[in-house]
C-alpha cells in the first residue's frame, strides 16, 4: 500500500509543479479552482496504475532484491506515467494548427480548463491590485527603471521570461494607450513575473522617481 501512496504522490507533484509554474504570482489561487483538482488527481491515478500494472506482471527490471524490485517499480511508474499521459499516439492537422491525439489530450484539456478557471478568479484582485499598486505611476518614467528593478530584486528569472518582458514592455511602449492605461498593463505584466507583493515594493521604493508629482492647492484669489 505504501508502494501505491507514493506512486501516486510524485505523480501529484509533478502536476502540482506544473500548475504552479504556470501561475507564480498567486500560486495559492489554485486551491480554489475544482479543475486544478482534477489534473493533480489524474496524475495520481495514472501514477497508482502503472505501479498495479507493473505489480501485476511482475516487472522487475532485472533487480533480484525484493526491496529493490520494489523501489524500482515505484520510480518507473511514477516516471513513466509521466511519460505516457504526456504522449501523442498521433498528430492531425486542423486548419493551420497540429492537434495531438492521445492521453496528453485529456491533460491539455484540463490544463486548459484550469487555465480559464484560474484566470477568472485572479482577473478581479488583479485589476485591483494593479489600480492600487500602479496608482499615479508614469509609465513614461518607470518604463525602464521599474521592470529592471524589479528584476534586480528577484533573483531566478530566466532569459527567456526577461526577453519576453521587455518585449512586451516595448510593445507597450509604442502603443496609442494613454500613459496611464500603458502604467496599469505595465503593473500587470510585472505581476505576472515578480507577484504584487515585490511590484508594490519596488513601487514603494522608487516612488519619487517614477511617480507624478501631485498637484499642489490653487492659489487663492487675492483682493484687490
Amino acid at each position: 500500500m505504501t508502494g501505491y501512496v507514493i506512486a501516486a504522490a510524485l505523480s501529484c507533484l509533478v502536476g502540482v509543479a506544473e500548475l504552479v509554474s504556470r501561475y507564480r504570482d498567486r500560486p495559492m489561487t489554485l486551491l480554489r479552482v475544482p479543475s486544478t483538482w482534477a489534473y493533480v488527481l489524474i496524475n495520481g491515478s495514472a501514477g497508482a496504475s502503472s505501479l498495479f500494472l507493473l505489480r501485476t506482471f511482475d516487472w522487475k527490471f532485472g533487480v533480484q532484491s525484493p526491496q529493490m524490485a520494489a523501489a524500482t517499480q515505484v520510480l518507473v511508474a511514477s516516471l513513466g506515467s509521466m511519460m505516457v499521459f504526456r504522449s501523442a499516439v498521433f498528430t492531425v492537422r486542423v486548419g493551420d494548427e497540429d492537434v495531438a491525439v492521445g492521453p496528453s489530450t485529456l491533460l491539455t484539456s484540463l490544463l486548459a480548463a484550469a487555465d480559464r478557471g484560474v484566470d477568472r478568479k485572479q482577473a478581479s484582485s488583479r485589476a485591483a491590485a494593479a489600480g492600487d499598486i500602479m496608482h499615479g505611476v508614469s509609465f513614461r518614467r518607470a518604463q525602464l527603471a521599474l521592470p529592471t528593478y524589479c528584476l534586480g530584486l528577484l533573483q531566478n528569472v530566466s532569459a527567456e521570461d526577461q526577453a519576453a518582458l521587455r518585449t512586451a514592455v516595448d510593445a507597450l511602449a509604442g502603443s496609442d494607450m494613454t500613459d496611464t492605461q500603458k502604467a496599469l498593463n505595465l503593473g500587470l505584466l510585472l505581476m505576472n513575473v515578480a507577484g504584487p507583493d515585490v511590484l508594490s515594493a519596488a513601487v514603494k521604493t522608487m516612488e519619487d522617481e517614477i511617480r507624478l508629482p501631485v498637484p499642489g492647492p490653487a492659489p487663492e484669489p487675492q483682493n484687490v
